[in-house]
C-alpha cells in the first residue's frame, strides 16, 4: 500500500516518495542506452567508416552539454512549477528519434545537430537536473539515500549496457545499436515517468520523507513559503546567488567538468590503442559503472551524515589515483582497477552534486538554481571533450592531457574543502 494524504506512514504504508525513487532508477537506467558511458565505444567503428577526427566526436559530446546547459533554467523552471511526469516521456521520445536519426547519417553536422537536440532536452545529462530534483523534493532527513537508490539506476545501467552495446556493435555494427538502444530507452522511460512521476509530496498531501500530517498553523504564525512543508530554510534564488559559497561551488564544478569531461570517452579509445581488446574494455567499463553505483549508495548513506564538501574532496581525489594507474597501466588488472576507481569517484560525484546544492539552500528553488549553475558546469565539461581530443590529435598521444586533468583535479579538491555551508545572517541580504 502506498501512503495517501488520509492516513500517516505509522499505518504501515509506503511513502509514495519512494515510489519516485524506483520510477526515476528505471529512468536513470534507460539512460545508460543513449551514447553517455557507453559513447566511447561507437568512437573506433564510427570512425573507421565515417573517417572523422578524435576531435570531432569530442564536439559531439560538446554540443550535446552545450545544449544542456542553454536550456536548463528553463528545464529547471519547469520541473519546479510543473513537475516531470509530462516533462520526461515527451523528452524520451524526442531522444529515441535522434537516436534513430543517427543511425542513418554520415556527416559531422548531422550528428552535431542530432545530439544537440538530445542535449537540449536535460534528460540523460551529467548530473542532471531532470532525474534529481524530483527527488530531492521529496526527500530531506532521507536525501542522501533516496538519491543515492535513485542514481545508483545509472551504474547498474551501465554495468548491463556497456558489454551489451559492444556485443550488439560486434553483431550488427555501429548503425543497428543505435537504433536498437533507441528502442529499448523508450520502452523503460515512458512508462515509468508518465505513471509513476509526480511534481512534490505536497501535492498529494503528504510531507517530506513521510512524515505525519503537519498541524495547521494559527492565523499570524507565517509559514517558510506557499506549498511547502515548515521542513527547512528557504533560500531564493537571489539570496542564493549572493554568497560566497556558490561562487565557490560554481568554481569548483567548473574546474571538475573540464577534467571529467575530458577524461569521459577518451578512455575507451585511449584503453583499445594501448592493445586492449575492445571487448575487455566494455567490461571494464561495466566493472567502471558497477563501483558508481556500489558506491553511490554509500555517499548516499554518508551525504545524511558527514559535510557534503568531504565527500567532493574524496571524489576528486578518487579521480587523481584512478588517473595515475592509467596513465601507467601496464595489465588488464591496473586497467580494471583504474576504472573501478574512476567509476566509484564518479558515484561520489553524482550524489555530491544532487545533494549539495538542496542542503545549503534549500528545495523550494531547487530546480531554478541548478539550472542556473548547470550551463557553468555543462559549458566546462564540453570544453575538456575536445580539448583531450585536440592534445590527442597535437602531440599523438593522452599523456599531456592526462596530468592536465591531474592538476585540475587537485585544484577542485583544495576549493571545495572552503566551501562552508552558507548562513543566511551572514552571507545573504535579508
Amino acid at each position: 500500500m502506498i501512503t495517501t494524504g488520509e492516513h500517516s506512514p505509522e499505518q504501515g504504508r509506503v511513502f509514495y516518495g519512494w515510489i519516485i525513487v524506483a520510477a526515476m532508477f528505471a529512468i536513470n537506467f534507460s539512460t545508460m542506452c543513449t551514447g553517455t558511458l557507453n559513447y566511447g565505444l561507437f568512437v573506433l567503428p564510427m570512425q573507421r567508416e565515417l573517417a572523422l577526427s578524435r576531435a570531432t566526436f569530442g564536439w559531439l559530446q560538446t554540443t550535446r552539454r552545450l545544449a544542456t546547459g542553454v536550456l536548463s533554467f528553463a528545464v529547471g523552471w519547469l520541473i519546479d512549477r510543473y513537475g516531470p511526469r509530462v516533462y520526461i516521456p515527451l523528452c524520451a521520445l524526442v531522444i529515441s528519434v535522434c537516436l534513430l536519426l543517427v543511425s542513418i547519417s554520415d556527416h559531422a553536422w548531422q550528428f552535431i545537430l542530432f545530439f544537440g537536440i538530445i542535449g537540449m532536452t536535460g534528460l540523460a545529462a551529467p548530473n542532471g537536473i531532470v532525474t534529481s530534483v524530483p527527488v530531492a523534493k521529496w526527500f530531506v532527513q532521507k536525501r542522501g539515500r533516496a538519491l543515492a537508490l535513485a542514481g545508483a539506476g545509472l551504474g547498474i545501467g551501465g554495468i548491463v549496457f556497456m558489454p551489451v552495446t559492444q556485443w550488439l556493435i560486434d553483431a550488427y555494427g555501429w548503425r543497428g545499436t543505435w537504433r536498437i538502444l533507441a528502442l529499448i530507452f523508450v520502452i523503460i522511460s515512458v512508462p515509468a515517468s508518465a505513471l509513476f512521476l509526480r511534481r512534490q509530496p505536497e501535492d498529494m498531501g503528504l510531507r517530506v520523507d513521510g512524515a505525519p500530517p503537519e498541524t495547521p498553523a494559527e492565523p499570524g504564525s507565517g509559514a517558510s513559503r506557499p506549498g511547502l512543508a515548515d521542513d527547512e530554510e528557504v533560500w531564493t534564488v537571489r539570496e542564493a546567488f549572493h554568497t560566497g559559497t556558490m561562487w565557490k561551488l560554481m568554481a569548483v564544478f567548473a574546474l571538475s567538468g573540464v577534467a571529467q569531461g575530458g577524461a569521459s570517452f577518451h578512455r575507451i579509445p585511449y584503453f583499445v590503442e594501448k592493445a586492449y581488446d575492445p571487448l575487455l574494455v566494455s567490461w571494464s567499463f561495466a566493472a567502471d559503472a558497477g563501483g558508481a553505483a556500489a558506491t553511490s549508495l554509500v555517499a548516499g548513506w554518508l551525504a545524511d551524515r558527514v559535510p557534503i564538501r568531504f565527500l567532493a574532496a574524496a571524489s576528486f581525489s578518487g579521480f587523481i589515483i584512478a588517473i595515475l594507474l592509467m596513465i601507467y597501466v601496464s595489465s588488464a588488472q591496473m586497467m580494471f582497477l583504474s576504472t573501478v576507481l574512476f567509476g566509484s569517484s564518479v558515484g561520489f560525484g553524482m550524489i555530491v552534486h544532487s545533494y549539495i546544492f538542496a542542503a545549503y539552500y534549500g528545495r523550494a528553488f531547487l530546480g531554478v538554481i541548478r539550472g542556473i549553475v548547470m550551463p557553468i558546469n555543462l559549458l566546462s565539461a564540453g570544453v575538456g571533450a575536445p580539448l583531450v581530443g585536440y592534445l590527442h590529435d597535437y602531440t599523438g598521444s593522452y599523456l599531456l592531457a592526462w596530468w592536465t586533468l591531474l592538476a585540475i583535479y587537485g585544484g577542485s579538491a583544495a576549493l571545495v574543502l572552503t566551501a562552508m555551508p552558507p548562513r543566511k545572517t551572514d552571507d545573504a541580504p535579508g
